[in-house]
């Protein structure tokens, strides 16, 4: 048999059809893509933004604690000086070498070198234990 096929005729073949409607889907698809290529762009603009605020109240943050912890730094960390136990043991010293004139004058206060030294919550030596008991 043979296929007798139209070569002009008034009415589009299937297959054009067909081809004009697949390149139609295809350009629908591509402008949705390109849609929601753009959205996605600007909720990526979006989250920039965010995210650069979001870093502009760190810096800010950052800047505010360190003003603020050069203030009380120092009362937080405890003390790396040696200078309040010499101190101490200085005062302990005067103390023993003044003794005897206390005595004489009705203090009754003791004081012994081997006393137990206190010792604060942020472990800082603050003194001695001082037993007043007559």
């Amino acid at each position: 048999m043979v296929a007798i096929t139209a070569t002009n005729s008034a009415t589009p073949s299937l297959q054009s059809v067909l081809g004009r409607n697949q390149l139609a889907q295809a350009r629908r698809e591509a402008d949705q893509a390109e849609a929601r290529a753009q959205t996605l762009r600007l909720q990526a603009d979006q989250a920039e933004q965010e995210a650069q605020a979001s870093q502009g109240n760190v810096r800010n943050l950052t800047a505010r604690n360190q003003q603020a912890s050069t203030t009380y730094e120092a009362q937080l960390k405890p003390s790396k000086s040696e200078l309040p136990s010499k101190t101490q043991d200085f005062l302990v010293g005067l103390y023993n070498a003044t003794n005897e004139n206390r005595v004489a004058s009705g203090n009754v206060l003791k004081s012994s070198a081997s006393a137990t030294q206190v010792i604060n919550t942020q472990g800082q030596t603050t003194g001695r234990i001082v037993d007043l008991r007559a």
